[in-house]
């Protein structure tokens, strides 16, 4: 099944003028209203996501970090002891000691362990930090994101003088990253500064020493292709380009760095290019000379390798992919020094899936061990063990939580004040859950996602109709795995009434479903349909779905995130993210006769571009939405397109006041719009607006992270002029609030 961060989401998460279409602009207020968090959505507990992999002590004990979770929701370092028993060393706090550990641990004769943090710290541009064996953490460097360097994906290399070796992704003199050294004094040297282009671009991963000091690894982007390189430090801060990936069957793209034997002789993987384009296993000898070992062709092979290769005495190299395998999961390999490749485990989910930029390691025995960023009980993460017969054994799972995490749509009310919606994330089973909130804060959850025939990751929310009955999307699961559309009763009993099959019928919906006077629902998919650009479909009351428009991915539009408005004649109208003249997006119009017509096609300029939220349209048929891009400052803007297609932006957004709006707006009697941009603000972490008739802005409240951070749904308004909403993270767990605020 494809996730949500296989459909393209990544961890550097989305990243100057006030104009408006009146006459003048108004001064922002700091902040025009209170806010209220009715619930924050916990934190796994005991950490979540473990990208990086484990190191192991000499009696057996497994050290690591987690991206997510942990008692603040920004990561842990934690412990899994002979037992199995899973104990958080520390958790981070997003302050000085930095936040989101991408990287793993190195541990010290003396059992002190060393990290990085790729946020946090006073700059949030990570940290390196000391973790000592009675639990103390050290803070030993914290980067600025400038000509030091910043957010170091890559854990460090530990010499014998007790120096420090690592590099970061961004930052130095070019912004391409750095090499950095840090002696045991904590004084930071960067040996080399990225961004010639020709010396590699954005080193995603740490590095391996020699005993003459020489430094060797590998960038993401760069080289004479543009597709990574190999490199090598010398001591005296000389670098020099050791390969140049061509792309094509000498692969592409290397997350993972490289090891060394004795003779010299460095081996790594790429994540894509190979003879399949499923990502290699390399080899680079001391002349330069690349010899492809292993080109992975998805399927039961494997694909997508983005950690390295461990080397056993007889020359065996073991490692792991991210996708391919039964299940696309994943997978663990072994690598005879004779290119014989040979799967030792396939990740199904229950047994872990995704072992990220997670490789394994072996022990004297010749048993392995490593750990999945997805997968378990919880389906965040699980650190495992293959015996020499390869049979695997779950040392530790990672605990979720009941409650639901990260929500990304909005909130839908009865008549009592009762709250409902969805989070895409956690729950028992980690796939997601449909919540009701009372007005006093007390929070129950309705249903709980399996990852199974009932679907997984409600991205979109939810609706309600007169009975009390719930019906939503999940972008994924189902009986075929891209998505479905689900019923859920008041009595908390969940019926599937229709799964996508990513064929004609589309697959993948992302936004929620909208209901007739006679139940019908109408909804949109990102993907599928007769050139897989998505579709706009319908579902009657028993279950049979029709296509009323597959989009072509040409000035039709393509990609279509939003939901739909339906009109008293039975037209829908709703955005695609992409396509249209420039690529960039349109609105659309489909009649009741399958007929679809462009009302608007965004060029990517002043206009706005990727119209990522849904619409709203007043008596006149005026339509009102928001794009994430464009506009006087790139930030996005809220716009208004009339009913002969003419557009007019209403609002630049400057970052100041907000940035990145990937929700619509709803509107008051007075003709005031409301609404929330996820970025920009004080902050950056986002903010609440009011845009009144007269085209005047007015911040209405700067997330500060205590009270959510980050929002990507919109508002509800009640009678009284309160507004509800959700945001994606912060709170007390970092996963997300259902908050209100009193203007």
């Amino acid at each position: 099944m494809k996730s949500i961060l296989q459909a393209g989401y990544r961890s550097s998460w989305l990243w100057l003028v006030c104009a408006i279409a009146a006459p003048a602009c108004a001064p922002l207020a700091a902040q025009a209203a209170t806010e209220t968090v009715l619930h924050n959505f916990a934190s796994p507990p005991k950490g979540a996501t473990p990208y990086a992999g484990v190191i192991r002590d000499s009696v057996g004990n497994l050290y690591g970090t987690s991206y997510n979770g942990g008692a603040a929701g920004l990561g842990a370092v934690y412990k899994v002891n002979t037992s199995g028993q899973l104990i958080v060393l520390h958790n981070f706090t997003g302050g000085t000691d930095g936040q989101n550990p991408h990287a793993g641990v190195v541990r010290d004769s003396a059992g002190n362990l060393y990290g990085t943090t790729y946020l946090g710290a006073a700059y949030n541009a990570g940290v390196v930090f000391r973790l000592a064996a009675t639990g103390q953490e050290t803070l030993l460097y914290t980067f600025t994101g400038g000509n030091d360097g910043g957010y170091p994906l890559g854990g460090v290399a530990l010499d014998s003088a007790g120096n420090l070796y690592g590099t970061t992704e961004l930052g130095g003199m070019s912004n391409g990253g750095v090499v950095f050294k840090l002696d045991t004094a904590g004084q930071e040297t960067v040996l080399h500064s990225f961004g010639s282009g020709f010396d590699g671009i954005e080193p995603t991963a740490g590095v391996t020493l020699d005993s003459a000091g020489n430094v060797y690894g590998t960038t993401y982007y760069g080289g004479s292709q543009y597709d990574g390189v190999v490199f090598k430090v010398d001591a005296g801060g000389q670098e020099s380009v050791l390969y140049n990936f061509p792309g094509g069957a000498n692969g592409a793209y290397p997350w993972a760095g490289v090891i060394r034997d004795s003779a010299g002789n460095l081996y790594g993987t790429t994540s894509q290019a190979g003879a399949a384009g499923w990502g290699i296993v390399f080899k680079l000898d001391t002349t330069g000379h690349q010899t492809v070992l292993h080109a992975f062709r998805s399927g039961a092979d494997g694909a997508s390798p983005t950690a390295g290769v461990i080397r056993d005495a007889s020359g065996n190299l073991y490692g792991t992919t991210y996708g391919g395998g039964s299940e696309l999961r994943g997978v663990v390999f072994k690598l005879s020094a004779a290119g014989q490749s040979t799967i030792l485990c396939t990740f199904t989910g229950p047994n872990g899936s995704n072992p990220n930029f997670a490789g394994v390691i072996r022990d004297s025995a010749g048993n392995t061990y490593g750990t999945t960023a997805n997968g378990g009980p919880a389906n965040i993460g699980v650190v495992f063990k293959l015996d020499t017969a390869n049979h695997e054994t779950l040392l530790t799972t990672f605990p979720g939580t009941v409650d639901g995490s990260n929500p990304s749509s909005g909130v839908v009310s009865d008549s009592a004040g009762n709250l409902y919606g969805s989070a895409p994330l956690g729950g028992a089973s980690g796939w997601g859950t449909v919540y009701k909130l009372t007005p006093a804060g007390v929070e129950t959850t309705l249903y709980t996602f399996s990852g199974g025939t009932d679907g997984a990751e409600p991205l979109g929310g939810v609706v309600r109709d007169s009975a009390g009955n719930l019906y939503g999307t999940t972008y994924g699961g189902g009986a075929h795995g891209y998505g479905a559309v689900y019923k859920l009763d008041t009595a908390g009993i969940q019926t599937v009434l229709y799964s996508f099959t990513d064929g004609p019928d589309g697959g993948y919906p992302y936004a929620g479903v909208i209901l007739d006077s006679v139940d019908n629902l109408y909804g949109t998919t990102v993907y599928g349909g007769a050139t897989n650009q998505g579709v706009v479909f319908k579902v009657d009351t028993a279950g049979t779905e029709t296509t009323l428009y597959s989009f072509k991915g040409g000035l039709d539009g393509s990609n279509c995130y939003s939901g739909l408005l339906r009109d008293s004649a039975g037209n829908l109208y709703g955005t695609t993210e992409n396509g249209g003249t420039a690529g960039v997006g349109v609105v659309f119009k489909v009649s009741t006769g399958g007929n679809e017509s462009v009302m608007y096609a965004f060029t990517g300029g002043t206009d706005g571009a990727y119209p990522y939220s849904g619409l709203l349209r007043d008596s006149a048929g005026n339509l009102y939405g928001t794009t994430y891009g464009g506009g006087t400052g790139d930030s996005g803007t809220v716009y208004k397109v009339n009913s002969m297609g003419v557009e007019t932006v209403l609002h630049n957004f400057t970052s100041t006041d907000g940035a990145k709006p990937y929700a619509g707006v709803i509107r008051d009697s007075a003709g005031n719009f409301y609404g929330t941009a996820s970025q920009g603000g004080t902050d950056n972490m986002g903010v609440a607006y009011k845009l009144d008739s007269a085209g005047n802005y007015t911040t209405l409240y700067n997330f500060t992270g205590a009270g959510g951070s980050n929002p990507q749904a919109g508002l509800l308004r009640d009678s009284a002029g309160k507004l509800y909403g959700t945001t994606q993270s912060g709170g007390t767990g970092a996963a997300g609030v259902v908050f209100k605020l009193a203007p």
